[in-house]
């Protein structure tokens, strides 16, 4: 018995357009970011995806909705695949971040999000991860199924389903705009088959640029 769990991060927001770090902040979709969810949902065709859930935030919510529509299923939200909570750091840009919070700065280098205040601890989006994972795996054994999230959560997912020491999250990032990671689970045992996978932005974009 195999599942396959597929997690992508969403497409482009108003807010990364403008370079801002978003965590928990509610900014829609960019036109741009709309382009790339057609794309990603129309490279998902034929991948016999069973199940469909996306995190609670808008920029999420548009990219599965999307996606719901190109493969005829309807979403399932839940907050437990949200961003992380960046507390301060929260709408400022990365050219911001630096000037005022240089030591912080610094340490992101090596994955590390500790001294942020009002930021959410790394425990805590690992639970986050654990919980929502194990959901997963109950209800869908078998299945393929695909979770919308943000590329901190995907960190996260990854440390966790991998089995990865907690400095995991300083060798891998969350990827582009609708970027793919997929991982299997068979016997238990969880296998990395895709990491951050955007070819369809660089091979569709001719086709979907109106």
């Amino acid at each position: 018995m195999t599942t396959n769990l597929i997690f992508i991060r969403h497409a482009q927001s108003t807010w990364n357009e403008a370079g801002r770090w978003q965590g928990q902040a509610d900014p829609p979709l960019s036109e741009n970011g709309l382009k790339q969810a057609r794309m990603l949902a129309h490279r998902l065709t034929g991948w016999s995806i069973a199940h469909l859930y996306t995190s609670d935030l808008e920029r999420a919510k548009m990219t599965a909705a999307v996606i719901g529509k190109t493969l005829n299923l309807s979403p399932v939200i839940d907050p437990v695949w949200r961003e992380r909570n960046i507390g301060v750091f929260e709408g400022l840009t990365g050219e911001e971040i630096q000037q005022r919070f240089p030591e912080v700065w610094n340490n992101l280098h090596t994955g590390s999000i500790s001294g942020i205040a009002g930021a959410e601890s790394t425990d805590s989006i690992l639970n986050r991860a654990k919980m929502g994972c194990q959901t997963l795996l109950t209800h869908h054994p078998d299945e393929t199924v695909v979770v919308v999230s943000h590329g901190g959560m995907i960190q996260a997912i990854l440390v966790h389903l991998l089995e990865l020491a907690p400095e995991g999250f300083s060798r891998l990032v969350g990827g582009g705009h609708t970027a793919i990671s997929q991982v299997t689970i068979h016997a238990g045992h969880a296998r990395l088959v895709r990491l951050n996978d955007a070819a369809h932005l660089e091979l569709m974009s001719d086709r979907f640029a109106s």
